[in-house]
């Protein structure tokens, strides 16, 4: 794993490979450090052992340290690598930069890491946030960046984010944004809950730190990553940035509009139709909220989804291993039927051929914060999960009908119970405002266009009571799993099982 190669010319100042002309090449040791020589041979020895021979749960505790040893590797590499920049050390070896120098190693290490490692030491938040293993690197390169995009907007001398008030801004940032973000991953909180008092005191003594604008912001971000789960960072960090640069959104829809266009083209082998475009954001709703309808009626859908799960575990890994009878329809072929059906139901309804027709029913969730322009206040979502303009929000509000849901500061809906076994459908639309449409177990991905079911935690035929607060969303994977005897663990660490909780959040 860490081959070590005898490379004679290092100590050879003349060789002919040598790339910085006038600069006298210095010789380089052949060995690595104790330190480092220790760590090579560690591995060498894991590598030798083979994990069948081990008792399952010595396998998996070994797992797990290892991934968490990982980790520390990786930040002690970044340092290193920082180091290797900082000093320009890789002109010892004829390298002009670090990032070839890097690849001169033949290394799986990316442009991205470099780049981190360059920028950690403007960075202190977050060195000391990997450096204590409560971050991955690659959380940790997708925080560098957003904070490079936003380093040259802030701290300016006029004080404006953006064209706002740069204060007002970022205590809506980071005050109510990332508070509103982590409870929203967790499922909501409830207003007493411990986490959500830490977090709060967390966020307000960021904001009161009298730093800099790009250190709290750091600061904040870092809070965010360490409490979500990695594959919801991406889109919270989207939605903080379009917080802190509603112009810049604006613009984007603006630009979305002027690039929209459709191309539909027959093949030349007279076999089907190719179609080619770019949607702006309104139609892009419009038909994600279509195709997403008809999804749900389709019949066929779960029997693909139990096909997928079972050709899964028989060991089938992609579409083109699939025999080419009897097999499920992709997600793609899903999305094309769905579309199929849904211009055959308008065809078939003569809606095009009336008037004062209703408007589209596209849902949106917008705080009053939002509505209002206020600065920092987090953009309007729709289903699809992607960022709206406030103005397009308006256009639409002119002819809409609007629910109001008020939600704690853990963004937890106010209790709402009955005696029907479902929810009603004010009532989802306010457990999806929760949730933010995605999925409640802990480690899946499944969000926003995904069809998430409403399980009673207290089941329906033991209570007879449906309550807004004992409701959970689980995706249909998910759902089936548990009915199937599984305990799931929530995002906010609470267990469940077909029965009901199993443990419950420690207050």
């Amino acid at each position: 794993m860490f081959d070590q190669q005898s490379h004679p010319e290092l100590s050879q100042p003349g060789a002919s490979d040598w790339a910085i002309p006038g600069v006298q090449r210095a010789p380089v040791p052949l060995t690595a450090s104790p330190q480092v020589q220790a760590l090579i041979d560690a591995v060498m020895a894991v590598g030798e052992q083979d994990p069948a021979g081990l008792p399952p749960a010595q396998a998996l505790v070994d797992v797990r340290a290892l991934l968490a040893a990982s980790r520390q590797l990786e930040t002690a590499l970044l340092t290193r690598v920082g180091d290797v920049d900082g000093r320009r050390l890789h002109e010892l070896d004829g390298a002009t930069s670090a990032s070839s120098w890097i690849q001169q190693q033949h290394s799986s290490l990316s442009k991205d890491s470099v780049q981190l490692a360059r920028r950690l030491q403007r960075l202190p938040a977050l060195q000391t946030a990997l450096t204590d293993g409560a971050l991955s690197v690659a959380a940790a390169q997708r925080l560098s960046k957003t904070l490079a995009t936003l380093r040259p907007v802030v701290d300016r001398p006029d004080g404006l984010i953006d064209g706002q008030h740069g204060e007002q801004a970022l205590a809506g940032v980071i005050g109510d944004g990332v508070r509103e973000l982590v409870c929203q991953a967790l499922g909501g909180l409830a207003d007493n809950d411990p986490r959500l008092t830490e977090l709060i005191a967390l966020l307000s003594e960021v904001q009161s730190s009298g730093a800099t604008q790009i250190q709290r912001l750091e600061a904040a971000f870092v809070l965010l990553a360490t409490r979500v789960e990695p594959w919801q960072l991406p889109g919270a960090l989207q939605l903080l940035t379009d917080a802190l640069l509603p112009n810049e959104l604006e613009k984007r829809a603006a630009k979305g509009e002027d690039d929209a266009g459709l191309t539909l083209l027959r093949k030349g082998d007279g076999s089907g139709w190719r179609v080619d475009g770019v949607l702006d954001l309104e139609t892009g709703e419009l038909l994600h909220t279509v195709l997403t309808a008809e999804q749900a009626v389709d019949q066929d859908n779960p029997v693909d989804t139990q096909a997928w799960r079972r050709l899964r575990e028989s060991g089938w890994q992609s579409p083109d291993e699939l025999p080419e009878t009897g097999a499920p329809r992709s997600v793609r072929r899903r999305r094309h039927d769905a579309l199929h059906h849904a211009l055959r139901r308008l065809l078939d309804s003569a809606a095009l051929g009336a008037r004062d027709k209703a408007a589209p029913h596209i849902a949106v969730h917008i705080s009053i914060a939002s509505l209002h322009g206020e600065p920092g206040a987090l953009p309007a979502v729709g289903a699809s999960g992607a960022s709206l303009p406030l103005s397009l929000v308006r256009r639409w509000w002119c002819d809409s009908a609007a629910t109001r849901f008020i939600l704690g500061l853990g963004r937890k809906v106010i209790e709402a119970s009955h005696t029907e076994r479902t929810l009603k459908a004010h009532e989802r639309r306010a457990k999806h405002a929760e949730t933010g449409g995605h999925c409640q177990a802990a480690g899946c991905s499944c969000g926003p266009g995904r069809r998430l079911i409403p399980h009673h935690a207290d089941p329906w035929w033991n209570s007879h009571t449906t309550s807004l607060h004992d409701t959970v969303l689980f995706c249909e994977r998910d759902h089936a799993l548990l009915h199937q005897g599984r305990m799931l663990r929530l995002k906010d660490g609470r267990q469940l099982n077909e029965h009901g909780w199993v443990q419950q959040v420690r207050t």
